[in-house]
């Protein structure tokens, strides 16, 4: 066995990532876009001149688009042609080769080998072997269902408020989905007043909120490389500018594909296709549809 740098499966055939590799990626990649931090530093980059001094953040932050690239202007397939190596897995955790595929190995690969290419070991005992002998490196920490659903949240309501800035939060609460028996219930575009749903849309209002600062945090986390993290990214709690038109048209130079991609994904989590119309319910300004 050995984790070779080959990109192709026992069979011959090519490796091809799964989608859960895929998602995660795609993930990254619109915090990425998303974080005030990363876009600042690729408009550093890309201006050329005096390199500024920078702190400890700022450095990081450097260091994580020299790894990642501009993610501005590009769609996602773009990207990960040049750049999704670093965050899409190219190699199985673990993999089996013939005695012939060794110049396919690195000299840091670790190799099991077994006699005749067969193991007369029994599973208990091959396992401790493993165990006892092989290092083990660390493993992406698992998304969970809920994890991934309120991911996809924070990137569509953001997108959605960068496109809405001046709209109630509650009605940008109910076309995010992001209270999901509150789906196909309260709708955004529902009349001003109406007591009958006032509990319904202030518990949107506060949601809003809190999934606000959750993508602020984990755009800067991701800015520096460390993702998916929500804790309070800084001493004080940040937050977006949805004002800042500048800002807004940005984030949709390559077009919208990912505000709905977002959008294709809190439905599909949330198991609301039934619940929601095709296209989303608020005005865009036409800045995505």
């Amino acid at each position: 066995m050995a984790n070779s740098t080959s990109k192709q499966r026992p069979n011959g055939q090519h490796y091809e990532p799964d989608g859960v590799a895929l998602a995660r990626a795609r993930l990254r990649f619109n915090f990425l876009k998303l974080s005030p931090s990363y876009a600042a530093g690729c408009h550093q980059l890309t201006n050329g001149g005096v390199k500024p001094k920078v702190n400890a953040q700022g450095r990081a932050v450097l260091k994580t688009i020299n790894r990642y690239g501009d993610v501005s202007k590009v769609k996602f397939e773009e990207w990960t042609l040049t750049n999704a190596h670093t965050s899409i897995p190219n190699r199985y955790a673990i993999e089996i080769h013939s005695g012939n595929a060794l110049k396919s190995i690195k000299q840091s690969d670790l190799l099991l080998c077994f006699p005749n290419g067969v193991n007369t070991m029994t599973d208990q005992d091959l396992l401790a072997f493993i165990h006892t002998h092989v290092p083990r490196g660390d493993a992406l920490p698992r998304l969970t269902p809920v994890a991934e659903k309120n991911l996809w949240k924070n990137i569509y309501l953001s997108y959605l408020t960068f496109s809405n800035p001046q709209e109630e939060l509650w009605r940008l609460g109910a076309e995010a989905m992001l209270v999901d028996r509150l789906v196909g219930k309260i709708s955004p575009a529902g009349k001003r007043m109406n007591s009958s749903e006032e509990h319904e849309r202030r518990h949107l209002t506060l949601t809003v909120v809190r999934h606000k600062q959750w993508a602020f945090n984990v755009a800067e986390h991701a800015a520096v490389d460390d993702f998916p993290c929500k804790e309070q990214f800084g001493a004080v709690q940040g937050g977006f500018d949805f004002f800042d038109a500048d800002r807004a048209e940005q984030l949709f130079a390559a077009g919208a594909e990912e505000f709905a991609h977002a959008r294709a994904q809190v439905i599909r989590c949330s198991r609301s296709a039934h619940k929601v119309s095709v296209k989303p319910t608020l005005d865009h300004q036409g800045l995505l549809f």
